[in-house]
């Protein structure tokens, strides 16, 4: 029998799954930021779940080269991508392009979970820079943890983000509903 050669021939020290309560996490903007990708595996593609609370919304703002994916789990979302609108409810799958405006609003009473899925890690990077480490698997204290809108410009810029505008409002999200 002969041995088949693996490109990963000291996989043994790296995990090969991971579960909520053993990955890491931030509070990250007012949400709870998962790492989904098992300790010593390869950083791409990017696996990042995400709770949103009932309201939550980051501010308007566009990757540059980042292709911004997620697949709802749970809750409902709005999407606003450049002039276009999408209502997410679990089991919708949301591509954004890279250099395009987007943002969303968690519309529904229970927090919004997301699974993210990015080619790169550097939306990763972005929530290890802007977010505080945690081992709670629980959303942060509203208004905690959360940085200027100076620093969050700053630190979005070093990591292929633009932030160009305001959260999504709430009665901007019922007008952009009653459109779509």
């Amino acid at each position: 029998m002969s041995k088949i050669d693996h490109p990963l021939q000291d996989f043994g020290a790296r995990d090969l799954s991971t579960e909520p309560e053993s990955s890491q996490a931030w509070w990250f903007l007012g949400t709870l930021a998962v790492l989904r990708n098992p300790r010593g595996a390869p950083p791409c593609p990017t696996i990042i779940e995400l709770t949103v609370p009932p309201g939550g919304s980051p501010p308007r703002h566009i990757h540059d080269t980042l292709d911004d994916n997620f697949l709802l789990l749970e809750g409902e979302v709005v999407v606003r991508c450049g002039e276009r609108t999408i209502i997410a409810r679990p089991g919708t799958y949301v591509t954004l392009p890279h250099g395009v405006d987007h943002t969303f609003r968690v519309t529904s009473a229970l927090p919004a979970r997301m699974l993210l899925l990015h080619a790169s890690d550097e939306f990763l990077g972005f929530i290890e820079a802007a977010g505080t480490p945690t081992r709670e698997r629980r959303l942060p204290p509203v208004g905690e943890h959360d940085v200027s809108r100076d620093v969050l410009i700053r630190l979005a810029a070093e990591h292929d983000v633009r932030i160009i505008g305001a959260p999504l409002a709430e009665d901007e999200t019922q007008k952009l509903v009653e459109s779509a």
